[in-house]
């Protein structure tokens, strides 16, 4: 099994050291062995801190069972295409990404954004999670398709095994908020983007989320009989199991926080990164973009606080609507 193209950006998840490649093994420089096990490395150690270690154990039996996103329907690389295509958010990734970047996916699930922007051949993606059921699926679509720029890995956030200012562009989205201290998390991903690099944060909002977690109540007092009020199940172009793994991961999750724009952008401003723009958008638009084409790593007005307040509401009757996760893109200075 060929690891060329991803061992530059990996690194030892005990001691940080550069990894090298041993018959069906990474090794670090004291010989110690990480097993590459169907295709993925596995280098997942525990988190050094008891309670963390506690979460992480949960979350990732959690999603051991739910293995989020599917791959309903996707069975080429031009459905792939087109369905990332039509979330908008993936298309704008793709097209903001220059050919030649390295891309780190932290929480990737089952891979579809990683084999998506790995699409492009002459980036280098790599796609990142704890649980190995979901990267066995991403795995095996990368197999199939013979996408050798795409390798999927077994990993830790607080333990990232991943080289220190080595990627162009690091995605965690949907996955900081499942862990039990979001800030560390991020200040850990940080590390791995190059100066000038560009980070995309995915994070349930405080206001967008409040419908789900009223609809959660209502859930839980009736035994999940009226799951049809939440729209995502209501989807025609889903299939059933796909929207079961949906309803799981939104309503059943063992450990999830909510959080705002202004507690996110004070992450930036502690950590020296410059805020570029947000999904949905925080500041307004810049000249020549609209709600259907954004330019996420074009520099956007920040809005002030006030503005925050008043977006992060209406969220709740839009983005509400689909589990109230937003985004924010910022660059490491």
């Amino acid at each position: 099994m060929d690891f060329s193209s991803a061992i530059p950006y990996l690194a030892c998840p005990e001691t940080g050291s550069p990894l090298k490649q041993g018959g069906e093994s990474l090794v670090n420089e004291y010989g110690t062995k990480y097993e590459i096990k169907d295709g993925i490395p596995r280098l997942l150690i525990e988190t050094k801190s008891e309670e963390e270690e506690k979460v992480r154990q949960m979350m990732q039996k959690f999603y051991e069972t739910v293995t989020f996103p599917g791959y309903d329907g996707i069975d080429s690389p031009s459905v792939l295409m087109d369905k990332a295509q039509k979330s908008g958010f993936g298309r704008w990734l793709d097209e903001a990404i220059p050919p030649m970047a390295s891309v780190l996916e932290v929480g990737c699930g089952t891979g579809q954004m990683t084999n998506f922007l790995g699409l492009v051949n002459s980036r280098k993606v790599i796609g990142m999670d704890q649980s190995i059921p979901s990267l066995l699926l991403g795995e095996k679509f990368k197999e199939q398709f013979d996408l050798k720029n795409v390798s999927f890995v077994q990993g830790n956030i607080f333990t990232l095994p991943a080289k220190n200012n080595s990627v162009d562009v690091l995605i965690c989205s949907g996955v900081l908020h499942h862990t039990p201290d979001p800030y560390k998390g991020f200040t850990e991903l940080l590390k791995k983007v190059k100066t000038g690099g560009y980070i995309v944060i995915g994070l349930y909002n405080s206001y967008a989320r409040m419908p789900l977690g009223a609809r959660k109540c209502l859930f839980k007092c009736t035994g999940g009989t009226m799951r049809r009020i939440d729209a995502h199940m209501r989807r025609k172009d889903v299939d059933q199991s796909k929207k079961e793994i949906w309803f799981s991961d939104q309503y059943r999750n063992p450990h999830e926080s909510w959080h705002s724009v202004d507690e996110v952008l004070k992450w930036f401003e502690k950590n020296n990164v410059e805020f570029v723009s947000g999904v949905p958008d925080i500041g307004g638009r810049i000249e020549g973009e609209t709600p259907q084409n954004q330019k996420l790593f074009a520099d956007h007005p920040k809005g002030n606080s006030a503005q925050h307040i008043l977006k992060q509401i209406g969220w709740a009757f839009t983005i509400g609507r689909e589990g109230g996760l937003f985004v924010l893109v910022g660059k490491k200075k």
